[in-house]
């Protein structure tokens, strides 16, 4: 994260409703990884203790107390293995926390061994007992005391395994649970390629279940084996339906009652259904039951998200033996190709983002807590929709969005392409079989999807595509079979290949992943792209899954372009993007990319191993561009000076600039985010005027900055109450003559082939870069280049992957004296020696004499060179670049007075 020493805060004498709400869990948005370590060990001290559900159904956490070792270990399932020397862990835990954001290329994927002692609470004699796996990545195999108890293939579902017989009940016995998970590829489990990690290891949190002989079953896929459903529903009555499966351990028939009870949001009983059967020793059987008409029930939606409980309850005789209780929601929808998306007969615009489910310093093996505190600043942003992507998400990310309003399009993660092979097709099924009937109760999921961009990379297979199209009908069907009542979904990219194949019309709606203006393109090409499939497809539902840009809080620019990774840029596109999907109402639904940045080792940007499209950082840190949705998404008010992320400028005056002749000024765009109708601007005390802002909820001043500490205060009416937010810049302000007495001549940082500022740890900011001017600095010819490689041996990727080459020199017209200048250099093509060789003359002397950057530092490792020099007689400093072999290069300069 960059280091801003300018302070940030809000005017004591305006009181300040920000609209951003800084709701009670704001610290969440700042949390360090060193707190959220804390905070996943206080989400493991609540959950230890033995939880019952519904009844007689008991629940104990494992998290605690694992043994741990990062390989294959020959004979770690027995029970007299010695795992002392194995490392001490908690769970959730993933072994690729570290070299997922290492330098080294790639990350272990391979096994890992887990080993817990497990010794039984006392009153659980004549108990079936079950071990339940939230998710491990991605195939585990369970074992207790040496004997395998089951095996799971895939990383991102729930799994279960009935372990009594391999139990010791003796009195004071240790049970050995060890686990043997493996994240290697394999050829035949999704997801086989994506741009997020696949980090291994057992990431969520694991239970002991135990249940009478007689009970739910909870070997159906690890669901909770009931289901439930709303038949028929209106805004005028009710019906529920009650489905599930009993098994019976007992070695005789049981004549079992079934009573379930939906409970209104209050506790109010409102519905009971009841069943008789009989279920055969050792065998299954299955119910269904059907409720009354419930009058006027309360309906489920994104503004009021209306919880009702069903508790199903298992009883022999007098005695309950078992319960579970479900989320129920009263609530209807429908798609529209013409008008957009309904929720209960009304029109609704689904705003929304996705979510990659990892953390920084955590990976993937998050806490509850961190999981539920994501989505709760997804709903204060606004959105009202969430794409789980790629993959089904943790137990508790569900639940949240049942209690906040939030609906969701989950999906499997086959993602890029696929395996033609059987046991691959088996592998999906079984995936998306298990998402569904695992999350089946939660009236915030309406879609289901099972692919993404499936055809980014084709095969050179005969018949690939059309092997493609026939496992999307597979799983489509599949889908609609396990659930009819939820819309099936597909994510697919830029390309006409998902409408010549058919692939398109395959899935209920398709979602486009669009990001023109950033790979390719321009934004403008954005809107008339839907229009065109509009127009085509006139009958298909389309949403718009995935849009955005990278976006490094270190870097910003004047003159924003294309791939910059500059804040400036992704607010550009998101404000461009917004525009035009208002103004497309046939759209069913939008979600941006993405709410948090997240981990993707093989990316070379200015932050390694990140994807940075998030509007917030991998830390949760707030982008300023988070809360121009939340102006936009959010009926509460909103006043938001979007230079938070820009804390520290720099910055040159023009001839005639603003300002007194001994306080120079600058001229800078601030922009402010807002839903209120007009808002002013004050800088230093002085007002810079009103706005009228309008739907676009954003307005921009140019801000005369001066050096040192400005105050920049912005303050609006939302009807009889003065709202504000304050905030101040530190201005380094630079004169457009290097020479200018009123501007004392100190250092410059170039950052040599950028349009943009970069902050570096040190707190230096580089200046983008510019073509020499007398009486100023810069370049004399040459072309800017730039490598989407990882730098190694440095945090400031950035200044060695943009760089100059083939150009005369540079001109720095400084003031006479004694300077310092460093050369930062990194050979960003060639990977052996004599390819790229030059000299540096310094005023003229040779300071570097035939320098190979391969040989000196190796391809792509940064060099740092530096250098005293004297400016005399007005002639400023002349850096001079000569080619011997190829085209020389530079990276970034830095010129400080001494």
């Amino acid at each position: 994260m960059q280091s801003q020493t300018a302070r940030s805060r809000r005017t004591a004498d305006v009181p300040l409703v920000r609209a951003r709400f800084l709701f009670p869990f704001c610290l969440a948005l700042l949390l360090s990884p060193s707190t959220a370590g804390n905070a996943a060990a206080h989400v493991r001290r609540n959950v230890t203790r033995p939880r019952h559900d519904g009844g007689q159904r008991f629940r104990l956490s494992l998290d605690e107390a694992w043994r741990f070792a990062g390989a294959e270990v020959e004979g770690a399932e027995g029970v007299a293995f010695d795992d002392s020397r194995w490392a001490a862990v908690n769970l959730p835990h993933t072994w690729n926390v570290a070299d997922t954001q290492d330098d080294e290329p790639g990350y272990r994927r391979g096994v890992g061994w887990y080993r817990k002692r497990l010794s039984l609470p006392a009153g659980l004699e004549g108990k079936r007992l079950f071990l339940y796996f939230e998710g491990a990545n991605q195939t585990a195999e369970v074992f207790v005391n040496g004997r395998s108890v089951g095996r799971h293939r895939g990383g991102y579902t729930a799994f279960a395994f009935d372990i009594t017989d391999a139990l010791s009940r003796a009195a004071g016995a240790q049970n050995i649970v060890a686990v043997k998970v493996d994240n290697s590829p394999d050829k035949d489990i999704p997801p086989l390629s994506a741009d997020f990690d696949f980090y291994g290891g057992i990431y969520r949190n694991v239970w002991l279940v135990a249940t009478d002989p007689v009970h739910i079953n909870l070997l159906d896929h690890a669901s909770q084996g009931v289901y439930v459903d709303t038949p028929e529903v209106n805004a005028s009555s009710a019906t529920v339906r009650v489905r599930g499966t009993l098994a019976n351990g007992e070695a005789e028939v049981k004549q079992v009652r079934v009573v379930s009870t939906v409970f209104d949001p209050a506790g109010k009983s409102v519905a009971v259904m009841t069943t008789a059967l009989a279920v055969d020793a050792g065998r299954e059987a299955s119910f269904e039951q059907s409720s009354r008409a419930i009058t006027r029930p309360r309906l489920w939606s994104p503004d009021h998200p209306a919880l009702y409980t069903v508790s199903v309850r298992i009883y022999v005789g007098a005695r309950q033996v078992d319960g579970v209780e479900s989320p129920l929601g009263f609530r209807w929808f429908s798609v529209d190709a013409g008008r957009g998306f309904f929720l209960n007969g009304e029109p609704l615009k689904l705003r929304g983002v996705n979510r990659h489910q990892d953390y920084q310093g955590l990976g993937n093996a998050v806490p509850d807590r961190l999981h539920v505190r994501d989505m709760e600043i997804i709903k204060a942003m606004g959105a009202n929709f969430v794409r789980l992507a790629h993959y089904p998400q943790a137990p508790s990310v569900i639940a949240a969005a049942d209690r906040l309003g939030l609906i969701l399009w989950e999906e499997i993660p086959i993602v890029n392409y696929i395996t033609t092979s059987d046991s691959f097709t088996q592998n999906c099924e079984e995936m998306l079989t298990e998402m569904i009937r695992q999350h089946y109760n939660h009236p915030s999921i309406l879609m289901w999807g099972y692919m993404n961009e499936i055809l980014l990379r084709p095969q050179k297979e005969e018949g690939y595509t059309g092997k493609v199209v026939e496992l999307a009908r597979r799983l489509d069907q599949l889908a609609h079979h396990e659930d009819a009542t939820r819309l099936t979904v597909m994510a697919v990219h830029h390309s006409e290949i998902y409408n010549t194949s058919g692939l398109a019309d395959v899935p209920q709606a398709v979602g486009w992943n669009l990001y023109l203006g950033w790979y390719e393109g321009n934004f403008a090409d954005f809107g008339p792209f839907l229009d065109e499939q509009h127009r085509r497809f006139p009958r298909r539902p389309v949403f718009v899954s995935e849009y955005g840009a990278d976006a490094d809080r270190r870097l910003h620019s004047l003159n924003p372009q294309r791939l910059d990774y500059t804040i400036e840029w992704q607010r550009l596109l998101h404000e461009s993007y917004l525009e035009q999907i208002e103004a497309r109402p046939f759209l069913a639904g939008t979600t941006l990319w993405n709410e948090f940045d997240f981990g993707a080792e093989q990316r070379g940007n200015s932050k390694p191993h990140m994807n940075q499209k998030g509007l917030l950082t991998f830390d949760r840190q707030p982008k300023d561009i988070y809360f121009f949705y939340q102006a936009r998404l959010t009926k509460r008010p909103v006043i938001h000076i979007a230079t938070r992320d820009w804390l520290r400028r720099i910055g040159a005056g023009s001839p005639g600039t603003v300002g007194t002749p001994d306080t120079p000024q600058a001229l800078q765009p601030v922009e402010v985010f807002t839903n209120l109708p007009v808002v002013e601007l004050f800088v230093n005390g002085l007002s810079l005027g009103s706005r009228a802002v309008g739907p676009s909820c954003h307005a921009t001043w140019q801000v005369p900055f001066r050096e040192g500490f400005n105050v920049v205060e912005a303050r609006g009416l939302s009807g009889a109450r003065m709202l504000g937010d304050r905030i101040e810049v530190q201005f380094a302000y630079r004169a457009p003559v290097l020479k200018d007495p009123r501007a004392p001549f100190k250092r410059l940082a170039v950052d040599v082939g950028s349009n943009a500022q970069y902050l570096d740890d040190a707190g230096i900011i580089w200046e983008a870069d510019q073509e020499y001017t007398p009486g100023g600095w810069g370049y004399v010819g040459g072309k800017a280049i730039k490598t989407e490689r990882n730098i190694p041996r440095t945090t400031d990727d950035h200044l060695y992957q943009f760089s100059r080459e083939g150009m005369e020199g540079y001109r720095f017209d400084v003031p006479d004296g004694d300077y310092r200048v460093e050369l930062l250099f990194a050979e960003p093509e060639y990977e052996a020696p004599g390819k790229r060789v030059f000299d540096v003359l310094l005023n003229g002397r040779t300071v570097i004499e035939r320098l190979d950057l391969v040989k000196h530092s190796g391809a792509g490792r940064p060099a740092l060179l530096s250098f005293h020099t004297r400016a005399a007689g007005g002639e400023g400093i002349k850096i001079e670049f000569r080619a011997a072999v190829g085209l020389p290069l530079v990276s970034a300069i830095l010129v400080i007075r001494e």
